[in-house]
């Protein structure tokens, strides 16, 4: 009798700790590309951990399917992710994969990236303008996958990929300088650019018929359309 009254007490306290936690954190389920879907087609989980209570950040952690963390850090709103502070991210198996500053959503500060096998990939610094609110990041040291240093304080070969983007180039003093050239995936184009300290000011793409299409601003370029003139 003692036994089982001693079971229902253990029963009792788990499940009340079980409904405080669910009232103070939420979880949610995320597709690939990050947008909020069902249990049945979901890639990711995202639990907001303070979600109930009052605050100026909320703390936030992505996991894989495998129940590992996939990136940690604090939103400035619980029902949107605006990122603010030091984020961390980690590969699937758990290693981690890059370290980040942010401020109200915009990288600023230091940034480290590494391989999946945690040799180091590259060190960066972002610039964040409230002003122009625009964010200038600057390249600072990178390797290539057997560990060669590849930039040098800002200068040399650098390639990169971002999400279905990948482009190679010349860096000088940490930006892109001269001609890079890449391609996007997701847009089925191949394009070379033309850059000067960092700033884009002409590019051709291409896409799969072998159209081309001239761009002098990195929003025409992401649009594909050109820019009014200005009268």
């Amino acid at each position: 009798m003692k036994r089982n009254f001693l079971l229902f007490l253990l029963i009792i306290i788990s499940a009340h700790l079980s409904a405080q936690i669910n009232m103070v954190s939420k979880k949610i389920f995320l597709d690939s590309l990050n947008r909020e879907c069902t249990l049945e087609n979901y890639a990711y989980t995202r639990v907001i951990t303070n979600y109930s209570q009052k605050s100026v950040r909320y703390v936030v952690t992505d996991f894989y399917k495998n129940g590992r963390k996939k990136m940690t850090g604090s939103t400035l709103d619980r029902d949107v992710l605006k990122k603010d502070g030091e984020f961390i991210y980690y590969y699937k198996n758990g290693a981690k994969e890059t370290v980040v500053n942010y401020s109200e959503d915009h990288k600023n500060g230091k940034e480290i990236n590494w391989y999946e096998n945690q040799s180091k990939k590259s060190e960066k610094q972002n610039i964040w303008d409230p002003k122009t609110k625009k964010t200038q990041t600057l390249v600072l040291n990178c390797w290539d996958e057997n560990k060669s240093q590849t930039v040098v304080d800002g200068n040399g070969d650098y390639e990169e990929t971002d999400l279905s983007v990948t482009q190679k180039g010349t860096l000088k003093d940490g930006l892109k300088q001269g001609v890079w050239e890449g391609n996007d995936a997701a847009r089925k184009i191949t394009f070379v650019d033309n850059y000067d300290r960092g700033v884009l000011i002409s590019g051709v793409s291409t896409d799969t018929n072998n159209v081309k299409f001239s761009y002098s601003s990195l929003s025409e370029k992401q649009s594909g359309k050109k820019a009014p003139k200005l009268k």
